[in-house]
């Protein structure tokens, strides 16, 4: 069902991009994916598994591509969107006009801004949102519902922790 996308998407990462036994195919599909043009990313076995538990991903095979190799960039699972881990901190992971420039993102220069952004994380964010977001990302539906969300959980991130009187690191979403 679409609905549950996240946690297919979610799924999908830790069985074939993050398996518990971290494997040599593992490591080589994520390298793939991460350098892969879009017919190459067609081309793996793993992005049609993926397809196979979502097959309406078929129609979609834009946002599927950006997705995938988006999610080859993610080292760890956090429950913490990847916009509120980017506005944690003082100073925050990443710069406001940079966080800007990432919620304006379209296609593809989405999946570049996006790797960037994770790297400032040292690789963690919610997977399942993440997924999501990105494959919505350009939606004219659900597209401008999600920047606002990043807003939100970027700008709020630094007084959602100080309401708690946690560090803003350890603020969950």
């Amino acid at each position: 069902m679409k609905e549950d996308v996240g946690k297919t998407l979610s799924g999908w990462w830790r069985q074939a991009l993050r398996p518990a036994e971290d494997s040599g195919a593992a490591r080589a599909l994520r390298a793939r994916l991460r350098r892969a043009d879009a017919l190459e990313v067609l081309a793996q076995p793993q992005v049609h598994d993926l397809v196979a538990h979502a097959p309406w991903l078929r129609y979609r095979a834009d946002a599927l591509i950006r997705v995938v190799q988006v999610l080859a960039h993610v080292e760890r699972n956090d429950p913490r969107s990847l916009a509120r881990i980017l506005g944690s901190g003082d100073p925050p992971a990443m710069s406001r006009p940079r966080f800007e420039r990432l919620a304006r993102s379209q296609g593809d220069e989405l999946p570049r801004a996006l790797r960037r952004a994770i790297d400032l994380t040292d690789g963690g964010c919610n997977v399942a949102l993440l997924g999501r977001d990105v494959l919505d990302w350009d939606d004219p539906d659900r597209g401008e519902a999600i920047r606002r969300n990043w807003y939100f959980d970027y700008f709020n991130a630094s007084r959602a922790a100080a309401a708690t009187g946690a560090a803003p690191e350890d603020v969950s979403q």
